[in-house]
């Protein structure tokens, strides 16, 4: 998994929760210091799903309040890294079905090509009428998150839509599959 999930759950940890936060997540996810995680470097999936479970712990949150409180900061941080992404996308559905290029784009940095393929593979999407149908296959299960970050980029946007779910791995569906509708807002 490219580090650019496990930067800003730290960042946030540090935020919210100041250096013991962030002593204790780590250390309740086994590190044994606190990495330096790069946008350029593939880590372990492991490693990222404990990150997100000590948080959950330190901060007494459930999984849905935990994405919610990422989502935001995400947006944050990836306004700031990656200004260009949203400037070429006047809408969250432009922005959406630049996604999966945005995603390859990341994973384009690292320099194995095993990873850069896992982590492109990871999603698809394509139109259905007026919606978007994702598809999203991850061990990681990270579905909660997707959903968290659809709600919290058409808020970025002033927009409305609505994402359902079709099929999801913690159904015991081989992927999340999530149909997303959004409504430009009109000046």
């Amino acid at each position: 998994m490219i580090g650019l999930i496990q930067k800003i759950l730290l960042e946030l940890v540090e935020r919210e929760g100041g250096a013991k936060a962030l002593a204790d997540v780590t250390r309740r996810a086994g590190l044994a210091d606190v990495p330096d995680f790069r946008i350029d470097t593939d880590y372990p999936d492991d490693e990222c799903l404990r990150l997100i479970e000590a948080t959950q712990a330190v901060f007494g949150l459930d999984e849905e309040a935990l994405y919610r409180l990422y989502a935001d900061a995400f947006i944050v941080e990836s306004r700031r890294l990656f200004p260009m992404f949203y400037r070429m996308s006047p809408t969250a559905r432009d922005f959406l079905e630049r996604q999966p290029r945005v995603h390859d784009t990341l994973a384009s940095s690292l320099r194995n090509e095993a990873s850069r393929e896992r982590v492109r593979d990871k999603f698809a999407i394509r139109r259905e009428g007026e919606d978007l149908v994702v598809t999203y296959g991850s061990p990681n299960r990270l579905c909660g998150l997707y959903e968290a970050l659809f709600d919290r980029l058409l808020q970025e946007y002033g927009e409305a839509g609505e994402l359902s779910v079709r099929t999801c791995q913690k159904r015991g569906d081989p992927v999340c599959t999530f149909c997303l509708r959004t409504e430009t807002a009109i000046d």
